[in-house]
């Protein structure tokens, strides 16, 4: 009896020494399983509580957290996991109406990346690449984040577009931190990795070499501008588990590749030496992307990867997905909806389809059912990613 006691006191003391360590992390999460007492915190009172049943192999009830009609080290392991969470935290709120006044931050800086004379050619220039940022003036301390990517063939267009900033400020106003983005087009020949230059050949007739070339930097500086938001989580109190990508042609392109890509694409292709830029692009932070909103776009930034190593990349794991698009598009074609649709419902993964009858390209004033498009996209981010409501 005394070396069974003796050993529980043993594995308290290890465990009360790795509640002093989480004592200093902070635990976001949308449940807290483990507050046993009922005081709204998980608290040393509670792990004590459940190492009283540790070894419990029958009746443990409520400690018997993980289900498996024991009480073991998961279980301990899942209270500490959620250790000093306040139970009633709720995941971030998003208003229906137009609530906060939208603070500007106008060619934020999130890296840089290189220009050369011609692809593949002499470095050029080291180019600043810049976001505005939409921020809602409210006090609270987690906040959704969304990703807007302009489109423009991968040629033209920024992020002062008139459509993009209004959609900005629709959102900013109702909760959500929004970052617009600029990225590198056409005309300033980014960095492309020899395995694309290469693969030019293998591209059907008739396929513009240009744009097939700048979907690389473009998707590369799309992915450093994600780094950099979560790097900024702090700064702008966003909830990194709540972050969406919005993109209207060529930025749809990109914001799918954001949803679906590995997480080494667009990024290791290229070394550091090849490319010193990547050194400002924030390489050891990691994003997960929770929904993509796609205004006519396309699959061509994810299915050109696979054609280049012969990986399939849309699976099981990809971010819910909205499509917006027109049955009369002319510069994408609808079938690309279609087809991106069938796919993510062929691998289990929550995509919705609004097709718009005889409808064409970057038709941004459109109404469904009644709704603005912005209306479509607030509804989606909130039914995908359990936000709260408030009116």
């Amino acid at each position: 009896m005394k070396n069974i006691f003796k050993s529980i006191m043993d594995k308290k003391s290890i465990l009360i020494g790795a509640v002093s360590i989480l004592l200093t992390i902070d635990y976001t999460w949308a449940s807290c399983p483990g507050d046993f007492d009922e005081s709204g915190l998980v608290e040393v009172s509670d792990v004590l509580n459940l190492l009283a049943y540790f070894g419990c192999y029958q009746d443990c009830g409520e400690y018997d957290l993980d289900g498996d009609s024991a009480v073991g080290t998961n279980d301990v392991l899942m209270v500490l996991g959620y250790f000093g969470q306040n139970c009633e935290q709720t995941n971030p709120s998003v208003w229906t109406n137009s609530t906060f006044e939208v603070l500007f931050e106008d060619n934020v800086v999130y890296g840089s990346g290189l220009s050369h004379n011609g692809w593949g050619g002499p470095i050029m220039d080291t180019i600043s690449l810049e976001l505005d940022v939409y921020l809602p003036d409210n006090q609270e301390e987690s906040r959704p984040a969304l990703v807007i990517i302009h489109g423009g063939g991968f040629f033209g267009g920024s992020n002062e577009q008139e459509s993009l900033v209004e959609l900005s400020n629709q959102y900013a106003s109702r909760g959500w931190v929004v970052f617009s983005i600029n990225y590198r087009l056409a005309s300033q020949h980014g960095t492309v990795p020899t395995s694309w230059l290469n693969a030019i050949g293998l591209l059907p007739d008739g396929q513009n070499i240009d744009q097939v070339l700048a979907m690389y930097p473009a998707n590369r500086d799309a992915k450093a501008a994600l780094r950099w938001v979560v790097s900024q989580a702090d700064e702008y109190e966003i909830n990194e588990n709540h972050i969406s990508v919005l993109g209207g042609s060529a930025g749809a392109f990109i914001s799918i590749a954001m949803g679906a890509s590995n997480t080494d694409d667009y990024v290791d292709e290229l070394s550091v030496s090849e490319d010193p830029t990547l050194q400002s692009t924030n390489l050891s932070q990691e994003f997960q992307i929770q929904t993509v909103l796609d205004f006519w776009g396309g699959r061509a930034s994810v299915d050109i990867l696979t054609l280049l190593d012969g990986a399939v990349r849309f699976d099981s794991n990809d971010a819910s997905l909205m499509i917006v698009h027109g049955t009369a598009d002319p510069t994408v074609e609808y079938s690309e909806a279609t087809s991106l649709n069938s796919t993510y419902n062929a691998n289990g993964n929550i995509c919705t389809l609004y097709t718009i009858e005889d409808g064409g390209h970057g038709i941004w004033g459109i109404n469904v059912n009644g709704d603005p498009l912005w209306s479509l996209g607030f509804e989606f981010m909130v039914e995908n990613q359990g936000l709260t409501v408030q009116l």
